[in-house]
């Protein structure tokens, strides 16, 4: 008699169910900005920004990186950006000009994306995109704490909040371009192969 053990699929990872439910946390997080619960859209930003770094740490840790996880992560964090920055413009907290430069940058790279690799062109996520990703998502809490009623006589707050989106879109910028060279790069390469 032997022991048999079953596999698991490469999909069925603990990385990305944490993925999912940021996929999911979305949505209530706008609900609760465009509500003016700046608290709870607080505690749910926080929860988007510890479920990004736990599902990387995870995956590395514990061996359960997947290609599956390699696509949704900075699907999950460009969808996540892209959702805070809309929903604190629509409320009057951050100036439209950062919204308009990351949505221009994820425009131009999902346009590459799709043409070169139909959406998939399996790249790892820069350094500079991890920066970027830590730098907004200590800005956009700040700027949302900056609207609570305990840091409403704190202009430092949102002074502080603000040089950290800014730092955070510029690196978005950066790592754009530095995706975008991987893209052609990777293009280039598959297109010599054939």
């Amino acid at each position: 008699m032997t022991d048999t053990v079953r596999q698991r699929p490469d999909w069925q990872t603990w990385p990305n169910l944490i993925t999912v439910v940021r996929f999911l946390l979305i949505p209530v997080f706008i609900g609760l900005v465009v509500a003016h619960h700046s608290g709870w859209a607080l505690v749910t930003l926080v929860v988007l920004g510890v479920s990004d770094w736990a599902d990387g740490f995870i995956a590395r840790k514990f061996d359960q990186g997947s290609k599956l996880g390699k696509a949704l992560d900075p699907i999950a964090d460009r969808l996540a950006i892209i959702a805070i920055v809309l929903s604190l413009v629509l409320v009057g907290l951050l100036p439209w000009p950062s919204v308009a430069i990351i949505v221009l940058v994820d425009a131009v790279l999902a346009l590459l994306s799709g043409l070169w690799f139909r959406g998939d062109p399996d790249l790892d996520v820069t350094w500079t995109g991890k920066v970027r990703s830590a730098l907004l998502f200590v800005g956009l809490p700040l700027l949302l704490f900056s609207s609570t009623s305990f840091a409403a006589d704190h202009d430092w707050v949102r002074v502080t909040a603000l040089v950290f989106v800014w730092a955070g879109t510029i690196g978005h910028v950066v790592a754009g371009v530095q995706y975008a060279r991987a893209l052609a790069a990777k293009h280039r390469a598959e297109s010599r192969a054939r």
